[in-house]
């Protein structure tokens, strides 16, 4: 029997899911990020609403 057709979709299949894991390990880090960068943001700003208030 060749095994030739079936190496082929091995490969494939392996390819494949390598290209899925990086696309949500990529989609992972931008979020993570995003979040911080926006909760730095947002921190940066109600600190300096606290400090302008006057008293």
């Amino acid at each position: 029997m060749d095994q030739a057709p079936l190496n082929s979709f091995l490969k494939f299949v392996i390819g494949f899911l390598l290209f899925i894991s990086l696309s949500f390990g990529l989609t992972f880090a931008v979020s993570t990020y995003t979040a911080v960068q926006d909760q730095e943001r947002q921190t940066a700003a109600a600190l300096e609403a606290l400090l302008a208030q006057e008293y």
